[in-house]
């Protein structure tokens, strides 16, 4: 059967011949298998989801059921042609919306992927030394020696986020819905737009906090800072956030320049001697303290 008489038919546009002639046709044996080639064509054009190509099967299988089955009345038969009329149309309609929007889909312009590879810049502040950095929101940062600083090339939109190993001092850029975060061993350190300092050497850690508002975190508990107060990492039987005030030339001397000592052991002294000037101190192994 020719293709287009058959669509014609379906869509009641054919002439008296042609309708004869196809009427004829659903009366043979192989018209089953013709009707249900032309079809399928029809759905490999719409390419829509499984659960439409279901519905469709599920209705071809009706029609072929009707098609074949030969000892209906005229009347039956004109209610089959009537059914095939509508679901032909429908078919047709879904192939065509289909082709339509591949062919809008396969032109449209292609885009570029919007997420990024996130790029993370490093950089190790050797002892005796001391680096001053802009980051990517404008935020400034004051790295102390024998230090290390992670962060992104960029930040995210909704969250800035930085790691440190030794000290720094943060001067952060205030962005409402963005908040500032820095990662330092057991704690982070978590603000919108403040000034801090921020310590995590070994079983030391701690920040300090000059402006603005800070909530500190840690695997265990949180805790918020006001300027003039300090929190500490205390690692003992009961690991927890101890805040507490501090004296501003303990934390700030590093960053003015000045380096000094309070009720401190010499191996602290030397080991922040080392930090300061870059250099190794070797004791005498018979060396006695002499306290007076």
């Amino acid at each position: 059967m020719d293709k287009s008489k058959l669509v014609r038919y379906l869509n009641g546009r054919s002439s008296k011949e042609e309708e004869l002639a196809v009427l004829n046709w659903l009366n043979r044996h192989e018209a089953g298998e013709e009707l249900d080639q032309l079809f399928e064509e029809v759905w490999e054009l719409s390419n829509t989801t499984p659960q439409t190509d279901i519905r469709k099967k599920n209705l071809l299988v009706k029609i072929n059921q009707k098609i074949k089955d030969k000892s209906r009345p005229t009347q039956a038969k004109k209610s089959i042609f009537l059914q095939l009329k509508v679901a032909a149309v429908w078919l047709i309609l879904i192939g065509f919306l289909a082709v339509t929007l591949k062919v809008i889909w396969d032109n449209k312009p292609i885009e570029k992927e919007l997420i990024a590879e996130i790029n993370w810049i490093e950089r190790i502040v050797l002892p005796g030394e001391k680096l001053r950095l802009i980051l990517p929101d404008k935020s400034q940062v004051l790295v102390n020696s024998d230090s290390k600083i992670r962060f992104p090339s960029s930040f995210g939109q909704k969250s800035r986020e930085v790691y440190l190993e030794g000290e720094a001092f943060f001067e952060v850029k205030k962005e409402k819905g963005r908040p500032f975060k820095v990662h330092a061993g057991e704690m982070t350190a978590e603000v919108l737009g403040t000034s801090f300092n921020i310590v995590s050497r070994f079983h030391n850690n701690r920040v300090a906090l000059f402006e603005g508002k800070v909530k500190i975190s840690s695997a265990s508990e949180n805790t918020f800072l006001s300027p003039g107060e300090m929190v500490e990492y205390v690692f003992d039987n009961n690991i927890h956030l101890h805040v507490h005030p501090f004296i501003y030339q303990n934390e700030m001397a590093w960053k003015e320049g000045q380096i000094k000592f309070q009720n401190e052991s010499l191996q602290k002294i030397l080991q922040k001697l080392e930090q300061w000037y870059g250099v190794t101190f070797i004791l005498d192994s018979e060396l006695k303290l002499i306290e007076l």
